[in-house]
């Protein structure tokens, strides 16, 4: 079943006679990375992370926490589900905190199985480790943001693709899968239809050995459901789906070409997020080319994809490793061009799919660089400056979500002024969330908020209050 690079890549692993090494297709590699990647979680300065503006957004309806917080319309509350289970029964932050690394290195441990037989377990524990290394996929493990899961589901359809097209899968088992995960990637943001499946949709039709109705059948399936619960939430909370792509379409910022690529560059080692003023952003950001050494392992982590490529362009694995490079570059190019805004979560998509293309390259090293010495050198080099420079960059992030999120500061000093539900703050949702205020969305008005009150706009009336989210609405 294994390719004869799989056989290749083995041999550093084996030893004469008996050996406490795991085999090179074993799943302890795949357990050990992912058990690594939770504990690297669960720590304090992840535990304790404020829950952030969007975040607060998705968890709303499926909190414990009385409150009227919108789901932006633009949005999908898939990732509210997943943290469902914890915030329908306590407010604890550390619980959701815990819950959510768990449940992350559970999906890592999966989508990396998707890949199983495609190339050696070991291969994929070092794209696991090079992943599950990098900051911004820490500090989104422990979060209820999609892009994480955005970045999952596309690792593991891709994975199940290759799987079914090359019939490594019984159909039983391989489409269900290819189903489900094509539904959870739309239910995390409908846009994602265009931005992360439209690869893997083309794939199939471009590729000649690879057309098999089957599989578009099956993804067809679950992107189907994904768009008709998108549009089931659009009659149950924003008055039909015409008015939901309205609202959605009010949402800055404005759709158009943006060539954002300086600006994705500066945030790859910070902020968490950053958002142009005219955008709307409460809290504007002019990021600079913070920890500089971090873009010397990064420009080393393309030359590794690079040598992936190289290792893999006439071995069997060519095609997996061109369709995981140019699903990742299709992502990163429609960001670039049309998101003005740094958010480097948007590029974990990218991030995920290139792990495995640089996890060839540092299989490459390992096993036909010469000298081998050097070769086993340079790999070594390269996972420990990783894992070193993102804890930097980590710390980093850590610390500046910390900074802009004082949202349940002060949603207690509006308690203090005496402000209580019914209540309606337009300038912050988010405080709205910890006082059990309504809460809007970026684009949307006042009006359009109210107007979905009982009784309408009629009966509210606006106060002044000291701080940064005055007005506040209250009722007469």
């Amino acid at each position: 079943m294994h390719e004869t690079t799989q056989r290749e890549q083995s041999e550093p692993v084996r030893r004469q006679g008996r050996s406490v090494v795991p085999r090179a297709d074993s799943l302890v590699w795949l357990v050990a990375v992912c058990v690594l990647f939770v504990l690297s979680e669960l720590v304090p300065e992840l535990l304790k992370l404020p829950l952030g503006a969007d975040e607060i957004t998705y968890i709303a309806r499926t909190s414990v926490r009385s409150s009227g917080v919108f789901l932006p319309p633009v949005h999908g509350h898939g990732v509210g589900l997943l943290a469902a289970p914890v915030t329908l029964l306590t407010t604890s932050l550390t619980a959701l905190r815990i819950w959510m690394a768990v449940l992350s290195g559970l999906a890592l441990f999966g989508s990396l199985l998707c890949w199983r037989g495609l190339r050696p377990a070991w291969v994929l524990a070092v794209a696991g480790l090079i992943f599950g290394s990098l900051a911004i996929t820490e500090i989104s493990g422990v979060q209820v943001y999609p892009d994480l899961w955005t970045a999952l589901g596309g690792l593991a359809i891709t994975g199940l693709l290759l799987q079914a097209v090359e019939r490594r899968m019984r159909a039983g088992l391989v489409l269900p899968l290819i189903a489900f995960c094509a539904l959870v990637i739309v239910m995390m943001r409908l846009q994602n239809i265009v931005f992360m499946l439209a690869p893997t949709v083309a794939a199939p039709l471009l590729v000649r050995g690879w057309r098999q109705p089957r599989v578009l059948i099956a993804m067809t399936i679950g992107v189907a459901l994904g768009v008709v619960d998108w549009v089931a939430e659009a009659y149950l909370w924003f008055g039909g789906l015409g008015s939901r792509i309205k609202l959605a379409g009010q949402e800055p910022p404005p759709f158009r070409v943006n060539f954002s690529l300086l600006m994705q560059i500066k945030t790859m080692s910070g902020p968490w997020y950053c958002q142009p003023a005219p955008y709307g952003d409460p809290t504007p950001c002019h990021p600079g080319f913070s920890h500089p050494a971090v873009y010397l392992w990064w420009l080393a982590f393309f030359v590794v994809v690079a040598v992936g490529l190289y290792a893999a362009w006439r071995r069997p694995t060519k095609a997996s490793a061109l369709l995981a490079f140019l699903t990742a570059a299709w992502v990163g190019l429609l960001y670039i061009f049309f998101v003005p805004f740094g958010a480097p979560r948007y590029f974990l998509p990218c991030w995920a799919l290139l792990a495995i293309v640089a996890a060839d390259g540092v299989a490459w090293l390992v096993t036909s660089f010469e000298p081998r010495k050097a070769g086993l050198a340079l790999a070594g080099v390269f996972l420990l400056s990783g894992i070193i420079s993102q804890h930097v960059v980590l710390d980093g992030l850590a610390a500046n979500a910390k900074q802009t999120r004082p949202f349940l500061q002060e949603a207690n000093a509006l308690r203090r002024d005496g402000i209580r539900p019914p209540c309606f703050i337009p300038s912050s949702p988010y405080v709205g969330y910890y006082l059990g205020c309504l809460g809007g969305w970026t684009g949307g008005t006042t009006r359009e908020v109210l107007s979905l009150t009982p009784g309408g706009t009629h009966g509210w009336r606006v106060i002044h209050v000291p701080g940064p989210v005055s007005p506040v609405w209250v009722r007469r």
